[in-house]
């Protein structure tokens, strides 16, 4: 397994020739706020100074006479979110040009430590950037450029917990945004995806309420998502300090819940130096924000791919799921029916998020049609490359 002093010593050479600003008088660089006290997800604090949040292990569903009304104490998802994204995090086209290396482990079910390494981003701009895995199992820098995005090393696209990574530090809201197909950026996409949500019902009807939750004897303000017509015991939410909008802790997709500590200020944002991720109440991901900058001075120069990299992306790709939004069953024949199988499809993923290609490659003849008539009835989040959707080749499976 990499060591860290290796990694960190490789991220510190690729810094090259960028120059970054550390001057303690400047006050956009890190500074740290004020002592909070440590939250963690476990059955109970062992001492003063921590706040334990219980593991999420159980959710049921809330009936009629548990359902709040709605009151006062609703918030409007989409003003919300873009409020809180100014105030957590690094995602703004408005901010100076920085520099984050975070550090991560990864572990399994049983606790152990199955993958470690380093992420890095230089960051001036939505289309100058350049970003860096370095772990036991993959390898891989980004380049943005006008020219659109190139890749050096590991060509395939970072899997769903390497983009966690750089999420849970950067883009904390991430999960809530999806929800209501807030993650795709202003523009074009933007409005293609609201003419696919519009055409299909959307993701359901989606409200978002205020409200106090007490952990070991502290009160965090939290904002909690749920579908109308599924609302449960433990949805999504977000967690902040009660006299601010410094995020403490979030409940995200599947069974992930995520505390932050050791919060300081940088740029007017609130980041997290230390993002523990657990998933079913066991750990998943252990994040450290080792370094968080300003780049004093941005060169052209550090931004331009190598020649050995690959690119720019074209106007589709493969190797990557987008998030499903909208599914249909397929309608078995009867012959099929009583058996257990599977049909494979390669399907292409359209720029709107609908699925304008599918062919069956896997599984009993007699249940091809059905399964492509269903899969072609299902909508997708636009994929998005440098803020632009693009076309997405993958491969599915309808089950029975």
């Amino acid at each position: 397994m990499l060591r860290l002093a290796e990694i960190l010593l490789t991220s510190i050479l690729v810094a090259g020739s960028l120059t970054v600003a550390r001057a303690q008088e400047d006050s956009a660089t890190a500074s740290h706020t004020k002592e909070l006290k440590t939250i963690v997800v476990a059955p109970e604090a062992k001492s003063d100074t921590v706040i334990a949040v219980p593991p999420a292990t159980s959710v049921r569903g809330l009936g009629r006479d548990e359902r709040k009304a709605a009151g006062p104490d609703f918030v409007d998802l989409t003003t919300w979110l873009r409020k809180e994204g100014a105030l957590n995090g690094l995602q703004s086209t408005e901010l100076r040009p920085w520099h984050i290396v975070v550090t991560y482990d990864q572990f399994d079910e049983d606790g152990d430590n199955v993958n470690s390494g380093v992420y890095e981003e230089f960051w001036a701009g939505p289309r100058k950037y350049r970003r860096n895995y370095k772990s036991d199992k993959f390898n891989q820098t980004d380049y943005a450029t006008d020219k659109g995005l190139f890749r050096g090393g590991d060509q395939r696209w970072p899997n769903r917990t390497e983009s966690q990574v750089r999420a849970e530090v950067t883009e904390p809201f991430y999960y809530g945004a999806t929800l209501q197909g807030q993650g795709v950026p202003a523009g074009s996409a933007e409005r293609t995806f609201s003419k696919s949500v519009a055409a299909v019902g959307g993701f359901g009807a989606v409200r978002a309420r205020s409200t106090e939750r007490t952990f070991s004897g502290y009160t965090l303000q939290c904002v909690l998502i749920e579908k109308e017509s599924q609302i449960v015991s433990d949805p999504t939410q977000y967690c902040f300090e009660p006299d601010g909008s410094v995020l403490r802790y979030s409940r995200g997709i599947g069974w992930n819940q995520t505390v932050y500590n050791q919060i300081v200020k940088f740029q007017g944002r609130n980041i997290a130096q230390e993002v523990d991720v657990t998933a079913a109440g066991k750990p998943y991901l252990k994040l450290r924000v080792e370094t968080i900058e300003l780049i004093s001075h941005v060169d052209e120069v550090d931004f331009m791919p190598p020649p050995a990299a690959i690119g720019p992306f074209g106007e589709r790709i493969s190797g990557v799921n987008p998030s499903l939004i909208m599914l249909s069953f397929p309608a078995w024949p009867t012959s099929l029916r009583g058996q257990h199988f599977s049909v494979g499809m390669e399907i292409v993923i359209g720029k709107d998020g609908h699925v304008v290609s599918a062919h069956p490659v896997s599984g009993p003849q007699e249940g091809f049609k059905a399964c492509e008539d269903a899969v072609r009835q299902w909508v997708y989040q636009p994929y998005l490359v440098l803020d632009k959707p693009v076309e997405v080749e993958t491969k599915v499976e309808c089950r029975h």
